[in-house]
This record gives structure tokens, C-alpha cells and sequence, in this order.
């Protein structure tokens, strides 16, 4: 299975955002920047309720059981989320689920599948931005390169390692250095300096 890839620094992150709600609308949008600022995987979040947001209210955090590994993950609402979830709440106030799917007569949330098939659509408007600004490598977007995007930009404003380890609750170093996608970018660059020098950059 191809590797996902997170988004590259925070004007590839909002190039996501604002596609998701020009074609999904704004619970597609929150649903990325949640992913991305609780650094979840898509099955926890879908899993949330609004009742274990709002309880998380008086005390400033709340607390999840990831379905993957089964760890305890506390989650701090700051002040960036309250407000995110304020405005969503008002959307969407009779809903049971933060992202509860409106179609069928069961209270459920979205699906995975749905959630990814939204990140997909965004790849053209990455590739596009990217191909206009000089940046080279290939582009393969899922709900899991929020996840990365979290990781990856908290690094860039010089969050250490091992708090990062401690966000993504990785049993290693070395899995979430792994998300960070450095070495894949790293590579592209590799293959961009081929052009100079074998080419001199010139065809």
C-alpha cells in the first residue's frame, strides 16, 4: 500500500482546508483540522461524541481509548479547538456525534471511507499548488496525512521529538520519526538535484 504523505508546511495545510469546505463543506474542513490538532487517527475521532466534548469543557480536556492500540489519550481543548467546536456546535446542534453522518435513520457518524474519499479529492489542489510554486514529488493524500500534517508542523515550530512521540502515543522514536516524512522529501530534493548536476538543470 502507497505510503500517505502529510502536507509539506502550513500553506499546503490550508490549500487541504479551504478545498475541503469549497467541496465538502464545513464539517469536512473541522474534521481535518481536528485530525490534525489532536493528532488522531480518523476511527478515534469518528468515535467522538459531542458528549464527551462538552463534558470535556469544564475541565479543559477529555479523554479517549484508541480503538488501534488501546492506550488511554488525554486530549486538551485549547482555545483554537473550543472555538473550531463552538462554531460547528451551532451548525450542527442537534447532532449526538462530532461528525455524525446525515443520511439514514441511524445515529451514526461518517464513514471512514467517506472521510478519506474527501481527502482525495483535495490531492489535485495540492499537486497544482505545488507545480506552481517550484516543488517537486508526488502527492498521496488520505485521512492518516492529517495525522502526519499535526506531527509534521509541530516539528517545523520546533516541538522536540520525544513530545511528539508523546502526542502520537508511538511506543518508538523511531515511528514517529517515520511520520514525519522528511526522508521522502528529502529524496525528492535528491532527484531535483540530478537535473543540476548531470543536466545543469537544462534539457
Amino acid at each position: 500500500m502507497p505510503r500517505v504523505h502529510s502536507a509539506r508546511d502550513a500553506d499546503e495545510f490550508k490549500i487541504i482546508l479551504n478545498t475541503l469546505e469549497e467541496r465538502r463543506g464545513l464539517k469536512a474542513r473541522r474534521l481535518a483540522e481536528l485530525l490534525a490538532l489532536w493528532a488522531l487517527r480518523v476511527s478515534d475521532l469518528l468515535a467522538i461524541t459531542w458528549k464527551n466534548v462538552e463534558e470535556g469543557f469544564d475541565t479543559g480536556e477529555f479523554t479517549i481509548i484508541e480503538s488501534k492500540t488501546k492506550k488511554r489519550k488525554i486530549i486538551t481543548l485549547t482555545p483554537i479547538a473550543v472555538q473550531k467546536l463552538h462554531s460547528m456546535r451551532v451548525v450542527y446542534p442537534d447532532d449526538v456525534f462530532l461528525f455524525q453522518s446525515p443520511y439514514g435513520e441511524e445515529i451514526k457518524p461518517i464513514g471512514r471511507v467517506t472521510a478519506w474519499r474527501w481527502m482525495k479529492e483535495t490531492q489535485a489542489a495540492v499537486l497544482k499548488y505545488r507545480r506552481e510554486n517550484g516543488v517537486i514529488g508526488g502527492v498521496n493524500l488520505g485521512t492518516h496525512s492529517l495525522r502526519k500534517t499535526g506531527s509534521r508542523l509541530r516539528q517545523q515550530a520546533g516541538i522536540q521529538l520525544a513530545e511528539l512521540q508523546q502526542l502520537l502515543n508511538h511506543s518508538s522514536p523511531s515511528t514517529t520519526v517515520n511520520y514525519l516524512d522528511n526522508r521522502e522529501q528529502d529524496l525528492a530534493n535528491t532527484f531535483l538535484a540530478g537535473d543540476r548536476a548531470l543536466f545543469n538543470g537544462v534539457d
